[in-house]
């Protein structure tokens, strides 16, 4: 390799950017009243608009129900099942997409509740990118130019989303909410203590992944915990550290060399067989599974 020339060390260069984003296809459907669709998980993100009627959500011991204009955002790895309760029926569009920038990724799971928050700035932008896909996909014509706009829009959902983490990091940060800023602390507790164990997955960095301990730490009870972490982002704190789990171990399977069980210590199972159950649970796929169908389809 061609030693780095001293003029250019003075000039100031664009980053690198290697990072992947997959768009998996979106639909807008109408169906009747008592529709539903049993639990389920994904291995990637979902983010769906009601266009028009109700659907009730139900996840991780929660259940809501999303009216008009409402964006929903599902985790990969988190079971949950939609069904429409509205008496005139439902009308609504949503896609699937993944990326593997760690950070966008803990952002989104992090700072994004499932059910979008409408004050923020951030949530029209979301909606207009949706809205594009809608008038996209309405064309019918899906020629190499309609195929890189469903990539640009993809880009743009991105930075939206992006946009809006940014957005309730500084609400959060500004606000005297208590429960807001307990809940960010459980959050950067979990993440931080996860991030120790991946780089160093011993008996002494394994115990700090405990709910109980992560409590302890922040001097708290692990019922207050759960009720004020739920309360600001849908889910409980388990579920939290689930997802980073998922997400790491989908990281980690897209190398081909790197043995299965090794991925399983990384990320906190000592057994192998546990980890493949917990991972099919997650993605409806087996460990091995997913990094084959990663090298055929490149996702």
């Amino acid at each position: 390799m061609n030693k780095e020339p001293e003029w250019l060390k003075n000039i100031i260069s664009l980053p690198e950017i290697n990072m992947n984003m997959k768009f998996f296809g979106g639909h807008q459907q109408s169906v009747p009243l008592g529709w539903k669709i049993e639990r389920e998980a994904h291995f990637t993100f979902e983010i769906m608009i009601i266009l028009d009627g109700v659907q009730q959500t139900k996840f991780d011991g929660c259940s809501f129900n999303c009216y008009q204009d409402d964006i929903i955002l599902i985790p990969p790895g988190m079971p949950h099942e939609n069904s429409c309760i509205s008496p005139t029926g439902m009308h609504y569009f949503c896609v699937h997409f993944d990326i593997d920038d760690p950070e966008i990724q803990l952002n989104i799971l992090m700072l994004c509740s499932v059910k979008l928050n409408k004050n923020n700035d951030a949530f029209t932008k979301i909606k207009s990118v949706l809205q594009k896909y809608i008038t996209l996909i309405e064309t019918n014509t899906f020629s190499l130019r309609e195929k890189l706009m469903t990539e640009k829009l993809l880009i743009e959902l991105m930075l939206s989303l992006y946009d809006y983490t940014l957005l309730e990091q500084n609400i959060a940060t500004l606000s005297d909410n208590s429960s807001l800023i307990l809940a960010k602390s459980i959050a950067d507790t979990i993440q931080q203590n996860f991030r120790t164990f991946t780089k160093q997955p011993i008996k002494e960095n394994q115990q700090p992944l405990s709910m109980h301990e992560i409590a302890y730490s922040l001097n708290i009870s692990e019922s207050t915990m759960l009720k004020v972490f739920r309360k600001v982002y849908s889910i409980s704190p388990k579920n939290y550290l689930d997802q980073l789990r998922y997400n790491e171990s989908k990281i980690l399977l897209h190398q081909p060399n790197l043995p299965i069980s090794e991925i399983a210590e990384t990320i906190g199972y000592q057994n192998l067989s546990h980890f493949s159950r917990q991972f099919k649970q997650w993605s409806n796929l087996s460990p091995k599974e997913y990094r084959i169908h990663f090298q055929k389809n490149g996702r």
